[in-house]
């Protein structure tokens, strides 16, 4: 008989203690773009953001319940204008669960950036990521059929995708 229960219990105790609380800070961080580190809370950001740029929320959404689910938010800005490797547009700066997670830059001149990346060591290629470390580069194309070129840190886009998996 105490074989029949142990099995199950183990089970139970084995996912209680693998549980993960979705908000650990990572000690080795990731460059996400020049001066932008992944797990940066929101107010690390926005302190090395243009003083003249517009900063606009874009999304900030939460699927947080009081059925002690782990916490799920993201909170998304636009920076307008921003410059990077002197080209100019946009950045687009998400974090989840208040831990930078992902920039986007939306260059004005697509095809002129990709060659300023390329002189600074970073071969793109449509369809395909590139990986530093913990960083994953890539470039994307937007609903609105945009192009931009995306840096997230592969570890928390994994932990979001496992909270959606298992709690969504």
């Amino acid at each position: 008989m105490f074989r029949f229960y142990s099995f199950p219990v183990l089970i139970l105790l084995a996912m209680g203690c693998g549980s993960e609380s979705f908000t650990e800070v990572e000690k080795t961080r990731s460059s996400l773009l020049p001066g932008f580190e992944s797990y940066a809370s929101r107010e690390e950001v926005m302190a090395k953001l243009p003083d003249g740029a517009e900063k606009t929320v874009v999304e900030a959404k939460s699927l947080t319940r009081d059925d002690g689910t782990p916490p799920y938010s993201t909170y998304t800005i636009s920076v307008s204008p921003y410059t990077h490797l002197d080209q100019p547009g946009r950045l687009l700066i998400t974090f989840y669960n208040n831990r930078l997670l992902q920039t986007a830059f939306y260059p004005d001149r697509f095809h002129d950036y990709l060659s300023a990346l390329r002189k600074n060591g970073v071969d793109l290629r449509f369809a395909l990521e590139l990986v530093k470390g913990h960083t994953v580069i890539w470039i994307g194309i937007d609903f609105d059929k945009k192009d931009y070129v995306g840096w997230a840190d592969k570890r928390l886009r994994e932990q979001q995708r496992r909270w959606l998996a298992l709690y969504n």
